[in-house]
C-alpha cells in the first residue's frame, strides 16, 4: 500500500513539474493554454452547469429526506 501511495505521489509532482515548465511560462508570454475549441467546450459546460443549478433549486433538499 505505501507503494502506491508513493506512486500516485511521484506521479502527480511530475504533472505538476510538466505544468509549472510548459503552461506558466506560456501564460506569462500571453499565449493562451487552451485552444479555441477547447475554450468554446469550457464556457459550453460551465454555461450548461449553471443552467442546471439554477434550474433545480432544494433538489439537495429532496434527496437528504
Amino acid at each position: 500500500m505505501l507503494w502506491l501511495i508513493l506512486a500516485l505521489v511521484i506521479g502527480v509532482s511530475l504533472a505538476g513539474a510538466v505544468i509549472g515548465v510548459v503552461a506558466v511560462p506560456a501564460r506569462r508570454e500571453g499565449r493562451e493554454v487552451l485552444t479555441e475549441r477547447a475554450e468554446q467546450v469550457v464556457s459550453s459546460v460551465t454555461e450548461r452547469r449553471g443552467r442546471k443549478a439554477d434550474a433545480s433549486p432544494g433538489q439537495e433538499e429532496r434527496a437528504a429526506s
